[in-house]
């Protein structure tokens, strides 16, 4: 899957007889987030079937509670089609589209939003070779990715707001402050210990715009810190810490 893209079982179909297992998760977004400027009339999210069965596609934004189903989402975007036939080896195109009300979000900085596509593969038939017993469990495969709202008014370039990062250290605690109006995402920050780079940040962390937060610090030198941010294409780009 790809990156920062979280995978969900959100569907089931089961009975206490006899079960048998059938995965499908062959629908692939051509992207790692999305990124829809104010002043776009609409952008557009790629995804392709690599699977050998047709797949019925749902796709909708949410504004965080990753249990949030398509008909309690109330953001300020509609995407064309919200349901979708992908045959095998096809792609669809997902075109999203700002609802007046978006004029609303905040105009100096980035506001996150999460796009879902949800895979649901087709019931296998009598007919076909992998047939299964009436009894049996299916899945459906939801891929979550980053939606960022950003402003026009924001003039400068999102893709440097990774290495603007402000560091300082108090005790066995990092203090980590972004002075940018992005949101900042890292996957890594890494303290040398024993001349090997251990990794404070195994979960990853996402800094709000203006906002800071604080990473616990093991024990060994702090002469050599670095952390790995994401920017607009996905890239990783790693930079050292200077403490301030």
């Amino acid at each position: 899957m790809a990156l920062n893209g979280y995978n969900f079982l959100l569907g089931l179909t089961m009975s206490s007889a006899l079960i048998a297992s059938q995965t499908h998760a062959e629908i692939i977004l051509h992207g790692t987030r999305v990124i829809y400027p104010s002043d776009a009339r609409e952008v557009t999210l790629q995804v392709s079937n690599n699977g050998s069965k047709p797949s019925l596609v749902q796709a909708w934004i949410d504004e965080g509670d990753a249990k949030s189903t398509p008909d309690q989402s109330k953001v300020p975007f509609m995407i064309t089609p919200p349901i979708s036939r992908v045959d095998p080896t096809k792609s669809q195109s997902l075109r999203i589209t700002a609802l007046p009300n978006a004029a609303q979000l905040d105009q100096k900085q980035e506001t996150v939003f999460w796009l879902n596509v949800l895979d649901i593969p087709p019931r296998p038939t009598a007919n076909s070779k992998d047939a299964v017993p009436d009894n049996f469990l299916q899945l459906a495969i939801r891929s979550r990715i980053k939606f960022f709202y950003r402003p026009a008014s924001i003039k400068t370039d999102a893709n440097l707001a990774g290495e603007k990062l402000q560091w300082a250290k108090s005790g066995q605690t990092l203090i980590v402050k972004n002075p940018t109006p992005f949101h900042v995402t890292m996957t890594a920050v890494y303290q040398q210990n024993a001349g090997k780079p251990v990794d404070l940040l195994p979960k990853g962390l996402m800094l709000s715009p203006f906002s800071e937060d604080k990473i616990q610090l093991k024990t060994g030198s702090t002469e050599k810190l670095s952390y790995v941010s994401i920017n607009d294409y996905g890239g990783r780009i790693e930079h050292q810490i200077k403490l301030q």
